[in-house]
């Protein structure tokens, strides 16, 4: 048996070494590893509710002007501060002091929804409403889709939106059928990106229309001050979309509409084919949209207000619902 030299020992001995050596740094190296990403996770869900708590100041910032705007002025339209976008801007420009200012931006805009056609306005007391469906006909005609786009979204709506039950005097339970049909009712559409998931229609055709329409609470009439010439031709029986376009240049020139009379006199014998519950010149929903960039996050929101009546006693505009966009 040959002796082991003591050279060939001491090699032994530093290679182990080495080997202890390099599976410890391995260790260590994945316990910092998973310790720097804990820390940049929790950095990162700092920023976040920090950017939160900018666009909650933001969204607040949007309906003051909306109230002001309501104290100044009788009308809504694009020529108000309201519409004027808010490009991106250092907050300690905006006159913030705090120390995260500096680090911030912040942009926004904000958006009549009233500018488009209501999906709300199809239905009534469970019920299509052939005027409306009509009118959301010729939306999709102009929008060069196909028409049976307009009748599978009315049939959707007609099914999430049933009739309200009679109220029954003897204060009787609701019959088991009702209840089954309750569970069994599709949900309604709140963004027009939902159309995505009736079936029939192409995900191409959502997207083309979805700028056009919006899904409010109750129904309501479309701004002729802020809609656009296609949303106008719809809405007008008979008008074309090169008189809507007209119309709009015509608006745009002299910055806004009065009232719907001056709108029916420049729609001539076509202004009497429309009603004051179908075509308006002020708003009580909007869409305030914000971005904030923190750091390394970037935050955006939009929300849906609505204006109360004056006089109602009710908030003076209520947010009906926020979402991360």
């Amino acid at each position: 048996m040959r002796p082991v030299h003591r050279s060939e020992q001491c090699g032994a001995a530093v290679l182990m070494a080495l080997f202890v050596a390099a599976l410890a740094t391995m260790i260590i190296t994945g316990l910092f590893y998973r310790q720097f990403v804990l820390l940049r996770t929790i950095e990162n869900q700092q920023l976040t509710s920090q950017s939160r708590l900018l666009l909650r100041g933001a969204l607040d910032w949007g309906r003051a002007i909306l109230r002001e705007d309501a104290n100044r002025s009788q009308y809504d339209a694009l020529s108000e501060p309201w519409s004027q976008p808010l490009a991106e801007t250092r907050l300690d420009q905006l006159g913030e002091t705090a120390s995260l200012a500096a680090l911030a931006t912040i942009a926004g805009s904000m958006e009549d929804a009233q500018s488009r056609l209501n999906l709300r306005n199809l239905i009534e007391n469970g019920h299509v409403v052939e005027r409306e469906l009509e009118t959301l006909r010729r939306l999709v005609l102009l929008l060069q889709l196909p028409e049976q786009t307009a009748d599978l979204i009315a049939l959707r709506m007609a099914q999430a939106l049933p009739p309200v039950p009679a109220a029954d005097p003897a204060g009787g339970v609701a019959p088991a059928n009702m209840a089954e049909t309750e569970q069994t009712r599709p949900l309604p559409l709140m963004l027009p990106q939902d159309m995505a998931g009736i079936a029939g229609i192409d995900p191409a055709a959502v997207l083309r229309l979805a700028p056009y329409i919006v899904v409010l609470d109750e129904r309501t009439a479309v701004n002729a001050n802020t809609a656009s010439p296609e949303v106008i031709a719809a809405r007008v029986p008979e008008l074309t979309l090169a008189e809507a376009r007209t119309l709009v240049a015509e608006r745009d020139r002299i910055s806004y509409f009065n009232n719907t009379a001056e709108v029916r006199t420049r729609l001539g014998n076509k202004g009497a084919l429309v009603t004051d519950s179908e075509l308006s010149t002020a708003s009580r929903f909007f869409f305030i949209r914000g971005e904030v960039k923190l750091d390394r996050a970037i935050t955006r929101m939009e929300a849906l207000v609505k204006r109360a009546i004056p006089g109602q006693g009710q908030q003076a505009v209520a947010v009906l619902w926020t979402r991360e966009i």
